[in-house]
């Protein structure tokens, strides 16, 4: 196959604007819905939430982008204990720069995104163009690379069979595949999915420039192009920074590939290898150097998935990828193709840290075989193109479903009333000194809006998440004695709490003793602790 340049086609161009509709979708529904309430956007527009808060992850995402732009490095403020600010990550540090001049944490947040629409639009588009020949093979491809969503999912979770468990997972599994999906809200994962088809396809251009030739022949014609080895480092670099996973995935690809080859090409396997493995190392050092990420590091929030979750969700897509596959022979991106979803699954079983993220980019790979099975089998475009809209159009649905119930709900991660947001204001330029006691889940939005520290508000990054949220909401329910009220507020540590309009009974009464003064807007409530 041809590494010439291929501008995209009618169709794919129909494809890249379904992508950024699809992309803007939850933040035209959450905007919508702010303004109908009088109130504020706070930025958040993720499906997948920690421990059940909705939306938390781009939450804490805007909270290190907040911390990053006063100190370069971020650290947790969902925790009240020590920890440093030890975090560089260029996605947030852009963000956090950006609100420096005068935007918006949220809109700083929302402008990455168009970069992220474009680069996995790319990446789709590089990644079609080298494996399929032809007009309508290459489109088909680039919509299951963006848009493969198992239909299995959203036919248990459209009619609600099975239990509730295997429902999710499923739902679970379909979404880490669903490349799409990382852009609602997970714009750094998009990012970093988008960088690792380049970091393949520059490998296999410094190994084979020209598809022909003797191992020395191609050694020299890479040689005299460094391009595709600086290409291939700092893609592998940025995939792993931004998404460990893909950095993990790249690793193992580059390991089979100089195995398989017998070390031709070494040379530019070792510096893709290395620029993937630096990120890795960095993540590795701060989960054994500091205790906000040792505490998130060793967090298990999912199990690997069930076996006859993985056999249900992915048994038929593979079944159809199968079909596609050829011998390879001594082409390196043919290898690759291959490779890839053999060193995602070592990901999965050999990562303990959130393994389904490892599946994430299968859909790449998957999609070219699958079309390319399509052609063996001589399929007719007409049941081509029906099976492509079977592949996708069911799962987007019932995600957008998903999604806009989501928006139509009261959730203060998503939307703050007038009062809450003032409350917020109001502690953002007082800025007192020591952290904030809140009720979940709005304690999630605050780190974001103030730059300060909260007790507890995350599912990863706050200690003893459960059990602590339960405590806290006792209190700001008024489901606590006065007595016990006290001595859960001292043992905190914290120097403020706020009330948000979902928890309107007061505090004054329980905690009289302990309060300076008591700031009040509309239905939300700001506490001054005596220090």
């Amino acid at each position: 196959m041809s590494h010439r340049r291929q501008r995209p086609s009618g169709v794919e161009i129909a494809l890249l604007v379904l992508l950024a509709a699809w992309a803007l979708f939850p933040l035209i529904i959450f905007l919508v819905r702010a303004a109908a309430l009088h109130g504020v956007y706070t930025g958040a527009d993720g499906l997948i939430g920690a421990d059940g808060v909705l939306g938390a992850d781009q939450l804490q995402y805007l909270a290190w982008a907040r911390d990053a732009a006063h100190h370069g490095l971020a650290s947790d403020l969902f925790t009240l204990e020590p920890n440093g600010h030890v975090y560089l990550q260029p996605v947030f540090l852009l963000v956090g720069l950006l609100s420096r001049i005068g935007l918006s944490l949220p809109l700083a947040y929302q402008l990455i995104k168009p970069l992220a629409i474009i680069a996995l639009f790319a990446a789709a588009v590089a990644w079609a163009a080298r494996f399929c020949d032809g007009v309508g093979r290459r489109a088909a491809a680039v919509a299951l690379a963006l848009f493969l969503a198992l239909p299995l999912a959203a036919l248990y979770s459209w009619s609600a069979a099975g239990s509730g468990s295997f429902r999710f997972s499923l739902f679970l599994l379909g979404d880490e595949l669903l490349a799409a999906s990382k852009l609602w809200g997970y714009l750094p994962s998009a990012l970093g999915l988008a960088l690792v088809p380049f970091a393949l396809l520059a490998v296999e251009r410094a190994i084979d420039p020209r598809g022909v030739g003797s191992a020395q022949r191609r050694a020299r014609a890479s040689s005299d192009d460094p391009r595709a080895w600086i290409v291939a480092g700092l893609a592998s670099l940025g995939a792993s920074w931004l998404h460990p996973w893909q950095g993990a995935t790249l690793i193992f690809i580059y390991l089979g590939l100089a195995a398989w080859r017998r070390f031709d090409g070494l040379g530019v396997l070792i510096v893709a290898a290395v620029g993937a493995a630096l990120p890795l190392a960095y993540y590795y050092a701060l989960g054994h150097s500091d205790p906000a990420w040792s505490l998130a590091s060793h967090y298990e929030v999912i199990a690997r998935l069930p076996a006859l979750v993985l056999l249900a969700g992915l048994g038929p897509v593979l079944a159809l990828a199968a079909v596609g596959l050829t011998r390879p022979g001594d082409s390196p991106g043919e290898q690759i193709l291959l490779l890839w979803p053999l060193a995602a699954a070592v990901t999965y079983f050999a990562n303990d840290a959130f393994p389904e993220h490892a599946l994430q980019g299968l859909s790449f790979p998957l999609a070219v075989l699958m079309v390319r099975g399509g052609m063996r089998v001589r399929l007719p475009a007409v049941a081509g193109a029906a099976l492509v809209l079977l592949l996708t159009v069911p799962g987007l649905a019932y995600d957008a479903r998903k999604m806009a119930r989501t928006a139509s709900g009261s959730h203060v991660q998503y939307v703050l009333t007038a009062d809450d947001a003032r409350a917020l204001a109001f502690l953002d330029a007082r800025r007192p000194p020591g952290g904030i006691l809140a009720p979940t889940p709005f304690a999630s939005v605050v780190p974001a809006r103030t730059g300060l520290p909260v007790y507890v508000g995350h599912g990863y990054w706050s200690r003893d998440y459960v059990a602590r949220a339960r405590r806290v909401d006792r209190l700001f329910d008024g489901r606590l004695r006065p007595r016990a009220a006290r001595a859960l507020v001292r043992a905190t540590r914290a120097a403020v709490l706020v009330s948000d309009c979902a928890h309107p009974r007061p505090l004054d009464r329980a905690l009289h003793s302990m309060i300076v003064f008591t700031q009040r807007f509309g239905c939300a409530r700001v506490y001054m602790l005596r220090r």
